[in-house]
């Protein structure tokens, strides 16, 4: 199953041509009030794990051509385009059907402290979803990915939404390709989060079963 999986994300990758780089992309905040110059907020274990991440270690930082921001090709600013977990993860979720041909994955990288999902619908499209976490000593950066591949009916419907999701969480937004004339998107929403409240384990486990919900839409 792990191979099949792995397959099928390769697939989607070559079929879309991405580029194997990957980029750093995020932005903080603080939130309103008085803030003590003294207070000294403790890191977590969980966020030196994160720091500690090897996902770290694979990241290839390309500087992106400049752009305005209204151009659907190219964002102005360093992104992530492609992300590589080196855990080969867990399975969370599969789901195959044969008529019509329809499959989707669910993984959890938890050493890597990402999600990624993949969804392939012959004749309608292919889509990659990824979640994943970064860290500093001001706090967590969550990061979700979207791409997709060859759905042109829906193109403008996810773009869309993607954006709004993006704007109402109070994330940064990466438009690295759009061309919904070949249906094709590749998509980041960067969003700080101060210190974790919650374990890594819970998040990465809501993240996965919102993946888990969108292989199911439209069944």
């Amino acid at each position: 199953m792990k191979n099949r999986v792995s397959g099928y994300i390769a697939f989607l990758l070559a079929l879309c041509g991405l580029l194997l780089s990957v980029v750093a992309c995020s932005e903080t905040s603080t939130a309103g009030g008085t803030t003590d110059e003294n207070a000294v907020t403790e890191v977590s274990a969980d966020e030196k794990a994160i720091m500690e991440s090897k996902v770290d270690s694979i990241k290839t930082l390309v500087q992106a051509e400049p752009a305005d921001i209204g151009d659907s090709k190219i964002d102005s600013t360093d992104h992530w385009y492609e992300v590589t977990f080196p855990d080969v993860g867990d399975d969370y979720f599969t789901i195959e059907e044969y008529d019509p041909l329809f499959a989707c994955y669910v993984r959890v990288h938890r050493q890597d402290f990402g999600v990624q999902g993949i969804k392939s619908v012959v004749n309608v499209g292919e889509y990659l979803q990824t979640f994943f976490m970064t860290a500093s000593e001001d706090g967590v950066t969550y990061h979700t990915k979207l791409d997709n591949c060859n759905d042109v009916a829906n193109c403008e419907k996810d773009l869309a939404d993607f954006e709004s999701s993006c704007e109402s969480s109070g994330g940064t937004l990466y438009r690295h390709f759009v061309d919904c004339k070949t249906g094709e998107l590749h998509l980041t929403c960067s969003t700080f989060k101060g210190h974790l409240s919650d374990k890594v384990a819970d998040i990465l486990d809501t993240n996965a079963q919102k993946m888990k919900q969108w292989c199911m839409e439209g069944k």
